[in-house]
């Protein structure tokens, strides 16, 4: 384990202004091309300006971004924490994956990297949100909050995130949100498997004691200058797992049984995420292994994919009847005049 990869010391201060102004005239320059690009495309100065607001409003957002991160640097040294490189590698490698999912479908790859940068901050926020809500005795400052790349979040933000960004996308960009959904789904175990690595890299997320010959040991969630016991390493087994299902999930994609309604691959994925995260709380240590209403058997996380379960189940038989209905209902044939002798 090695939770910090390497450190950077502070930017001089000397060098703030400079690399200010250079993102400044970055975020003037992308706004130029943004421009022309837009009368490109429209044939027209007038209808242009929607696009060249949108190219200067991310441009701005991403320049602010930029400015603020220097601005911290200049005041800090940097550290390369190992769980938030895997994470982002894991993110980009799962981006490039559905890309290739969208040209096979007949979409155009560019719609999957348009929605993939604001996915990631909002998958992000809320799989922290979910964390910090259900460890909020770990938490004693909103700097404790904000310390993503100490480790801490709960993938099942992803289930309150994501639905709500790529919804939004694929109305705005007039594409059935169903099948934008089956595009990325396949791919998210992928990515699930570097964040996991991440995790086993930073020591967290780690299983009960064992006396097993692959027992690691984890600095304790507490206290982490002080050693758990050889304990499970859950991360890497469901890292195991979630590589088995993304290959489960190629397969599926493939086949007619799995695509008779828009979203039905990623109800697939929801279900088959549920079952492994069930399984791998058997061995899991922590806040979701934590038993509930009394029953040493049931963690909350466990209690949590049942309830999933039992939502998929009723969504996947509603969608099909739906779209089984669809397909066969009647075409009304045109009567025959009745022509009077």
């Amino acid at each position: 384990m090695r939770p910090i990869l390497f450190t950077i010391p502070p930017l001089p201060a000397s060098w703030l202004p400079f690399l200010l102004g250079a993102v400044a005239l970055a975020v003037l320059a992308i706004g130029g091309i943004g421009g022309v690009r837009a009368r490109r495309a429209t044939g027209s100065a007038e209808n242009s300006g929607d696009v060249l607001t949108s190219w200067l409003g991310g441009a701005a957002f991403a320049g602010a971004i930029v400015a603020a991160l220097l601005w911290a640097w200049s005041r800090h040294d940097v550290q390369l924490h190992s769980y938030g490189l895997f994470l982002v590698f894991g993110f980009f490698v799962a981006a490039w994956v559905s890309c290739l999912e969208a040209r096979r479908r007949g979409y155009d790859p560019n719609i999957v990297l348009d929605l993939a940068l604001p996915l990631l901050f909002v998958c992000i926020l809320f799989c922290r949100m979910v964390y910090v809500v259900l460890n909020i005795q770990q938490f004693h400052s909103v700097l404790d909050v904000i310390s993503v790349w100490d480790g801490g979040l709960s993938f099942h933000g992803i289930f309150l995130g994501a639905p709500l960004v790529v919804w939004y996308f694929a109305r705005s960009r007039g594409v059935r949100f169903g099948a934008l959904c089956d595009i990325i789904a396949p791919s998210v175990f992928l990515g699930y498997v570097f964040g996991r690595i991440g995790c086993f890299m930073n020591g967290c997320c780690y299983g009960y004691a064992c006396a097993l010959p692959w027992a690691v040991r984890f600095p304790d969630e507490h206290n982490r200058s002080v050693l758990t016991l050889p304990s499970h390493p859950t991360q890497l087994y469901s890292a195991g797992l979630a590589l088995l299902l993304f290959f489960v999930m190629q397969r599926a994609r493939l086949m007619p049984r799995f695509n008779r309604f828009p979203g039905q691959i990623t109800l697939l994925f929801f279900a088959l995420y549920a079952v492994e995260r069930f399984f791998i709380e058997i061995f899991r240590n922590g806040a979701t292994a934590s038993p509930i209403f009394g029953l040493p058997w049931l963690t909350t996380a466990q209690f949590v994919s049942i309830l999933a379960l039992a939502a998929i189940a009723i969504a996947w038989r509603v969608l099909l009847v739906r779209a089984e209905t669809g397909h066969k209902a009647p075409v009304a044939k045109p009567e025959t005049p009745k022509v009077s002798v």
